[in-house]
Order: structure tokens, then C-alpha cells, then sequence
């Protein structure tokens, strides 16, 4: 999951400790799962934006980077190995203290572990390392950890279960969860998640404060009653920080019940108007055809670009994430666009058009229906355009059925086509252009009748 952050670029004197530019920031929070006897960890990584070098520059250039992380027990057995390829528009590079967070999760059981994160810049091949240690509970704890979220909403229902971008999902809930959040004077509501594990139902009496650098509170948010069942449940809301001055601050909840208190913290900051300035100068620009699309929608516009793609851009696409796909189609297109500084990419626009007339054209069923740019003539049709002039021969006495397409524009090239099935599945089996397969026994498969008629058109 990718939460883009611009991390506190604060006013001078403001008290605040700006986040460091060189180093890979690495916290978590756990939650207990008495079913299973083992503690959820969520991990985050923040990875500044100094750390990278676009791959490719220009309004639409992008930064790729991968994350690696491997979580370990005390023994050294690796338990947890995953990798994921993230990508930032360069536009955002630029911006003051500007970062990503990355997600990670997993499950263990009590002892201790260590988390190990690498981020490699794909520009530079430049590694960097972080590491931490946690602790999975060994019993139910009274409270787990205070997690801190940018933003925080309720499931619209029972279809709403898939968390948005930047979101993890808690119960009911879905946080924009970054580890260390920071507010801005417009963005000024803190969420928070905390569960409880009580043996047996009871109220607990919910306070919050938020506190000063120094210890000393600042905001105090009046003691809410808050029922909770026999096994715990979530304590999770909204605080609204508008005119809290530019700092570092730490959220902490007091949750008084039968057992006695128990007190969490959790660090986050409060930005300035500059950092307003800089999310505003690095914003993106107008919506495009991709930001309308989901990940599925990405995929098929992706998947035809296997006619056009080098060979350096192939592979890629498919490790990204939701955002890092957006990205690499408008880089992708960007760099086809014949008028470049102009709202239209005409050969976007023209490719996107000959898919759809392939498709309407040359789909082609049987046991499995065929796209028609998947299909040998749609192929053609979307690589050189509709051909200059067609022969077809529908019903061939004792030939199958078969099709050449002659293209004269340019070059003299020639496509031959043949219905084998006799279901309309048209396969190219000759042709004269030398970036196309051939047959070798093509003109068995025509016959004598066939390869005449090719001979002569």
C-alpha cells in the first residue's frame, strides 16, 4: 500500500524535528488475535523522495524504486520475504521533506522479531537499509498499540470491503495509517484505532490529550463512557486539530476500566501553511483516461502495448502497484506523443481507437472468445492499420476459407489469412514481411488454387 506524504516542511522556529532526508523511518503497531494466539503487526517504512533519481525526467517523469523487507525470529529464521516495485511521479520529487510510506503486515506468535526493509533506487542502484525489533505478545495485553491515521472512515456497508488506495482496513474502519501522520492547517482531523481485551464485558471510561514535545498536555477531549464486550473490541474516532501551531505532538489515550488504567501513545506532527504551498505546487495536474480506471481497466489498456513496447519496458508493469500502473502508462504514452505540451496524445488516441475497431471487427470465438487484438488480424490491424486493399474468399470451392490483405502505402507488403476451422479463426500463415511469423508449409495448407489467387493479387 502507498500513502504519499509531504512530511512536515515546517516555519523556522517552530519547534518541530523535521523527518531525516537519508534515512528509512521504521515503526509498528501490534494488535492481539486470541483465536489464533498471536499478535498482528503493522509495519511502516518511510522512504524520502532524496533517496531516489527519476528513471525518466519531463512533466510525466517517473522514479521506480523497490521495497524488500524480511521479518526474523530471535533465531534468525527468515519468516516473512516479500518485494514490491513503487513509483512516484518526478513532479513530487521536488517537494520539501516529501516521502512515501510503505505497508507491510504479518502474523506471529510470542517472542521477539527483527524487520528488515531495503529500498533500491532503480535509477541509481542505490541501496538503503533499515532495520527494528518488536515484540509479539506473549498473552493478551489490557490495550494493544495506538495507531494514528492522516484520515479514517466507516465501511459504506456491506459491499464496501475493499480498502481505497492508501488505506488499511481495521473492523469496520479504514485508516489512512502512515506510521507518523502529519497534519496540515486544511487536513486537520487525526484518527485513531486502539483495541481492548477485557475477560469480561464492561464500560471503560476513554480520555484523550494531545501533548506537547515537552510532556505537557495542550488539548484535553472530555471522558467518553465506551461499552466493550467480554474478549475486547475497538475504541476508534476523529479528533479535530484545526489551529494546533506547527510542532511535534504525541495522541495519547487513557482507557480507565475494572483492571485499572492503561495509557498509549503515538507520535505525529503538525505542519504550516508552507507545507499547504508544496502539496499545492506538486499536485496533479487535470484527470486522464487512467485515473477514472481500476486496476482491472489499467490491465486492459496495458495489455495490447506488448505490440509496441521495447524491450527495456517490458516486465515492469506487472510488479507495480494500483498507482505505480498509472504512472507507467502515462510515461509510456508520454514518450509516443507526437505534440507534447498539448492536451491530446494522438497516437494514444489512435492506438486505443484500433483496438476497439480490432475488437469489433475480428473477435473470434470457439470454446473461449478471443479479443480481436489478441487475433492474428487484429494483430496486423492494430500494428499498420486497415490494409489498402482486401481479398477475401469467404466460400473457396476445396481451399478453407482465407483472406489477403495487400498494404501499398509506403511499402508492398502482403498478409495471407486461413479460416482452418471454418468457424471465422483466421490464422496468418505467409507473409512478406519479415517482422511476421510464416508457415513453412503455407502453401500446402492453401493449395494450388489458394496460392495462385495470392500470386496474382
Amino acid at each position: 500500500m502507498f500513502t504519499l506524504a509531504l512530511a512536515t516542511t515546517l516555519a523556522a522556529g517552530a519547534g518541530a524535528q523535521l523527518p531525516s532526508e537519508t534515512a528509512l523511518e521504521l515503526s509498528a503497531a501490534r494488535f492481539y488475535r486470541a483465536a489464533s494466539g498471536q499478535t498482528v503487526i503493522d509495519a511502516f517504512c518511510r522512504v524520502p523522495f532524496t533517496l531516489l533519481d527519476p528513471v525518466s525526467r519531463g512533466a510525466s517523469g517517473t522514479a521506480f524504486y523497490r521495497v524488500a523487507i524480511a521479518v526474523r525470529d530471535s533465531a534468525g529464521l527468515e519468516l516473512v520475504a516479500q518485494s514490491w516495485v513503487q513509483s512516484v511521479p518526478v513532479r513530487m520529487l521536488t517537494a520539501a521533506h516529501g516521502s512515501a510510506v510503505e505497508h507491510f503486515s504479518f502474523a506471529a506468535r510470542a517472542g521477539r522479531y527483527t524487520m528488515d526493509v531495503a529500498v533500491t533506487d532503480s535509477a541509481s542502484g542505490r541501496v538503503t537499509r533499515q532495520s527494528a525489533t518488536v515484540s509479539a505478545y506473549a498473552q493478551a495485553p489490557a490495550v494493544s498499540d495506538l495507531l494514528l491515521a492522516n484520515a479514517m472512515r466507516k465501511a459504506g456497508g456491506a459491499a464496501d470491503t475493499v480498502p481505497r488506495a492508501g488505506e488499511i482496513r481495521k473492523g469496520v474502519v479504514f485508516l489512512e495509517a502512515a506510521g507518523r501522520p502529519v497534519l496540515t492547517p486544511q487536513q486537520s482531523r487525526l484518527g485513531y484505532y486502539v483495541e481492548l481485551y477485557p475477560a469480561a464485558a464492561e464500560t471503560v471510561a476513554v480520555g484523550l490529550k494531545v501533548l506537547k514535545a515537552d510532556g505537557s498536555p495542550l488539548v484535553t477531549v472530555p471522558v467518553q463512557q465506551v461499552p466493550f464486550p467480554a474478549g475486547g473490541g475497538a475504541n476508534n474516532g476523529v479528533v479535530d486539530l484545526a489551529g494546533l501551531p506547527p510542532g511535534d505532538y504525541k495522541l495519547e489515550v487513557t482507557e480507565r476500566g475494572r483492571g485499572g488504567s492503561e495509557v498509549r501513545s503515538a507520535p505525529f506532527g503538525m505542519a504550516g501553511f508552507e507545507t499547504e504551498a508544496a502539496l499545492a505546487a506538486v499536485a496533479p495536474g487535470p484527470r486522464d483516461v487512467f485515473d477514472a480506471r481500476s486496476e482491472s481497466g489499467l490491465d486492459t489498456l496495458y495489455a495490447p502495448l506488448v505490440y509496441l513496447m521495447a524491450e527495456s519496458e517490458q516486465g515492469l508493469y506487472p510488479t507495480l502497484t494500483l498507482d505505480g500502473k498509472r504512472n507507467f502508462l502515462r510515461q509510456f504514452w508520454a514518450k509516443r506523443d507526437p505534440t507534447p505540451g498539448t492536451p491530446r496524445n494522438e497516437a494514444q488516441e489512435d492506438f486505443y481507437t484500433r483496438i476497439a475497431e480490432a475488437n469489433r471487427r475480428y473477435r473470434e470465438g470457439g470454446a473461449t472468445q478471443i479479443p480481436g487484438w489478441r487475433t492474428d488480424r487484429g494483430r496486423v490491424f492494430v500494428k499498420y492499420g486497415p490494409p489498402d486493399e482486401v481479398l477475401s474468399r469467404p466460400q473457396a470451392g476445396s481451399t478453407n476459407p482465407y483472406e489477403v490483405w495487400k498494404y501499398t502505402r509506403g511499402r508492398a507488403l502482403k498478409y495471407v489469412f486461413l479460416d482452418q476451422t471454418q468457424f471465422g479463426n483466421y490464422a496468418l500463415i505467409w507473409t512478406d514481411d519479415r517482422r511476421e511469423p510464416s508457415r513453412p508449409n503455407w502453401q500446402e495448407l492453401l493449395g494450388p488454387e489458394g496460392v495462385l489467387d495470392v500470386e496474382r493479387f
